[in-house]
């Protein structure tokens, strides 16, 4: 029995997207790789720059609440 491509067309798909995952998987496993601790200079500049883009600070316009009050639930009033 003569093979044509009619029969192999699933191996075409399959083994390109087979490869691509693996090359994802591997480089997403190198980038978590664990990162040694920044040095101080690093650290203060990141630390500035982030207060700079106003992600880190003292912002008086919104108070935070206590987590006391962020998890407090309202009491719900029952009819007796």
């Amino acid at each position: 029995m003569k093979k044509t491509i009619s029969m192999y067309w699933p191996l075409a798909i399959v083994l390109p997207l087979a490869v691509a995952a693996y090359v994802h998987i591997c480089s997403e496993a190198a980038s978590r790789a664990t990162q040694p601790p920044l040095a101080a200079g690093q650290f203060t500049a990141e630390l500035a720059r982030a207060v700079s883009y106003g992600l880190v600070g003292d912002d008086t316009s919104m108070p935070a609440k206590s987590l006391r009050e962020a998890t407090m639930l309202p009491a719900a009033r029952t009819a007796l």
